[in-house]
């Protein structure tokens, strides 16, 4: 008699957004200009590894954290360029993500982009389209 053979397959649901940010400022002083006109309270915390194949090494990513406790929502400003690669390598045009997480469909998006945009220190803040992400998995923080 033959084995049946089942399929187990496992699907997430995204709960978070991504933000695209370009900018020429270092991190903390892009963290600080955003605490002082939106009213956030970024800190540093622990630097992501991400291992490169190719450089055959880990990869550090600086990482700032802010909890909105009031809207049930994170935010994460990780820095896109390493020393030896980039945290999305199909989008190596982005100097930091913005990773939005919790009910981000409560988030008015079109007004927060604006205020971020509006900060002298942000040259364009844009969606990132999460089903053109093949490293989605970075995300799962």
């Amino acid at each position: 008699m033959a084995q049946k053979k089942h399929k187990l397959s496992v699907s997430f649901e995204d709960d978070y957004g991504i933000l695209g940010l370009l900018s020429d400022e270092p991190d903390y002083k892009l963290c600080w200009l955003m605490n002082e006109h939106l009213n956030t309270g970024f800190s540093k915390v622990e630097d992501i590894a991400v291992f490169n194949k190719k450089a055959g090494a880990d990869q550090l990513h600086s990482m700032f954290y802010y909890s909105d406790e009031n809207a049930m929502l994170t935010y994460r400003l990780i820095r896109n360029r390493a020393q030896n690669g980039y945290f999305l390598t199909e989008l190596k045009n982005m100097d930091y993500f913005l990773h939005i997480q919790g009910e981000v469909a409560a988030l008015d998006t079109r007004n927060f982009i604006e205020r971020i945009n509006s900060l002298e220190a942000i040259r364009m803040c844009i969606p990132v389209d999460l089903t053109k992400i093949q490293q989605k998995d970075r995300f799962y923080l």
